[in-house]
């Protein structure tokens, strides 16, 4: 009867310390899951925003303004020969870029004279 009783608790607590592993097991597979998921959302976050940035490069006409957008508002200023673009995002993200400015394409003295003669 002795003998009944340690088998027991021995099957007892080996089932205990493989429950407690695959606990682990999974608690970190789930981490991981997570991780990677708040990793992809902040991807995609940052991804909008630039995309954002590069429309309000290409549509800044003035020295400062802001531009509205379906996923959040992106105010631009003009700095000497810099933009400076921030974006806010609606889920209370920002992020900030700088693009350099091109100067304007000079055309050479003697295109110049020919398309102002015709």
């Amino acid at each position: 009867m002795l003998l009944k009783r340690q088998s027991k608790a021995g099957i007892l607590l080996y089932a205990l310390f493989m429950s407690a592993i695959f606990v682990l097991l999974l608690q970190f597979y789930l981490n991981r899951v997570v991780a990677m998921e708040r990793q992809q959302q902040s991807q995609l976050s940052a991804s909008r925003a630039y995309l954002m940035a590069e429309v309000t490069k290409e549509l800044a006409k003035d020295d400062s303004g802001e531009l509205v957008f379906k996923e959040g508002l992106a105010r631009y200023k003009q700095e000497k020969e810099q933009l400076q673009v921030s974006i806010h995002l609606e889920q209370g993200d920002e992020y900030s870029y700088r693009f350099q400015q091109r100067a304007p394409a000079k055309l050479p003295e003697e295109k110049r004279e020919s398309s102002t003669e015709k």
